[in-house]
C-alpha cells in the first residue's frame, strides 16, 4: 500500500481510517465520543486517544474503558490505543502524538482528528470512504458538523476565508448536492487527513500552542504544497460547540492566546497587500475591543484581547518549533 490508499497498482483502494482523540481532563466526552466510533458501521481501524497530561482521573478511567473495550474480543484487541503524554501538550502537540503513532504503527491511509465533544453518525465512515473515492486523490476532508445536543442546528458545512479580516467563517447551509466541494478551510474538530499529505507537508505546527489556528496553518500548509481542502456533505459529525473551553475554565487566558495566535497565523500563512491588510485590521480594531471591554466593565477581558494581540506581533520566531 502506498500513501493515501493507492495500491502497488496504481489502483485506489478502499480507504482505512485510524482517529486521533485528545483528552484532557474530560474524560466523560472522551469515553461517549471512544463509544459513538466504535458503535459506527464500518468502524475505523484504529483509534488512539492521548491524554494530554490530564489533573483529574481521567487517564485511568479512559484506561479502564480500553480494558473493557480489548474484552470484548480478539477483534476488538489492538484497534485502540491510549497514549499517556505526561504534561499538556496543546492540541498540536498532543494530537502529533497520535498521528505520528498512527503514522508509524499501521498502514491506515487516512487520519481523522476528532474533538473529544465530537461524535460520528453511525455511518461516518462509510460515507467518508465514498466521498474520498469520489475526490480521487490525495487531501484534507471535512464532513458537515451539526450542533451537539441541538442536531439540527449546523455548524460547518465548508468555510470561506476573508483575509481581510484574518477570519474563517463557516458555512451553515447545507448544500443540495452531495458531491464533495472545494472549500477553504477544514475544521480541526473533524478532519480528515491523507496519508500523503502528512508525508509531504509534516504534521500540525506546534507553534500554535496551546489551542487555536494550527487547523487553518495546517490548511495552508496543505494547499500550498498543491493539496486540495475539501467539504464533504453526506458524512456527518456532531460538535458540543464550545465544551471543552467551558471544562477547562480559563476563558481569558484563552482569549489571550486567541487573539495572540490570530496574529501569528496571518504573519505565517498570508503575504503581500493581504498580509499588510490583515496586520493594519488588527492592529486598529483589537485595541478599539480593548477600549469596548472596559468600558463595560470587562477590562481583564479587554486585556486579554489587547496583550494577547500585541503578544503575536511582538513574538520574533514564529517558525515551527
Amino acid at each position: 500500500m502506498t500513501s493515501a490508499g493507492v495500491a502497488a497498482s496504481g489502483r485506489r483502494a478502499s480507504p482505512t481510517f485510524g482517529v486521533v482523540v485528545l483528552n484532557w481532563n474530560n474524560a466523560d466526552d472522551t469515553i461517549a465520543c471512544l463509544d459513538a466510533l466504535f458503535a459506527t458501521t464500518p468502524p475505523p481501524d484504529h483509534v488512539v486517544v492521548v491524554d494530554n497530561g490530564s489533573e483529574d482521573d481521567s487517564l485511568s478511567r479512559i484506561k479502564s474503558w480500553k480494558a473493557s473495550f480489548d474484552a470484548r474480543g480478539p477483534d476488538a484487541i489492538g484497534r485502540a490505543h491510549v497514549i499517556a503524554a505526561g504534561k499538556n501538550m496543546g492540541f498540536a502537540g498532543g494530537t502529533n502524538l497520535g498521528i505520528k503513532w498512527l503514522m508509524d504503527e499501521t498502514d491506515v491511509s487516512h487520519i481523522m482528528l476528532l474533538n473529544n465533544d465530537a461524535t460520528p453518525s453511525s455511518s461516518f465512515f462509510a460515507d467518508a470512504a465514498d466521498s474520498l473515492v469520489q475526490v480521487g486523490r490525495d487531501c484534507v476532508l471535512g464532513p458537515t458538523i451539526f450542533e451537539d445536543p441541538e442536531r439540527d442546528k449546523l455548524w460547518y458545512a465548508g468555510a470561506v476565508e476573508i483575509p481581510i479580516r484574518a477570519l474563517v467563517q463557516h458555512t451553515v447551509v447545507r448544500p443540495q448536492s452531495s458531491a464533495p466541494q472545494q472549500t477553504d478551510f477544514v475544521s480541526g474538530c473533524a478532519m480528515v487527513i491523507s496519508r500523503g499529505v502528512i508525508d509531504k507537508i509534516g504534521v500540525l505546527s506546534e507553534r500554535f500552542y496551546p489551542a487555536y489556528f494550527e487547523d487553518g496553518d495546517f490548511c495552508h500548509r496543505a494547499k500550498k504544497a498543491g493539496f486540495p481542502l475539501i467539504y464533504a456533505p453526506t458524512p456527518v459529525a456532531y460538535h458540543k460547540v464550545g465544551a471543552t473551553v467551558r471544562a477547562a475554565k480559563l476563558e481569558n487566558l484563552l482569549v489571550y492566546h486567541k487573539n495572540r495566535l490570530r496574529v501569528v497565523y496571518v504573519r505565517r500563512n498570508y503575504t503581500g497587500v493581504r498580509k499588510i491588510a490583515a496586520l493594519t485590521y488588527l492592529a486598529v480594531t483589537k485595541p478599539a475591543r480593548f477600549l469596548v471591554e472596559v468600558l463595560t466593565g470587562h477590562p481583564r477581558h479587554g486585556w486579554a484581547v489587547l496583550s494577547g494581540a500585541s503578544s503575536g506581533f511582538l513574538t520574533r520566531d514564529i517558525r515551527d518549533k
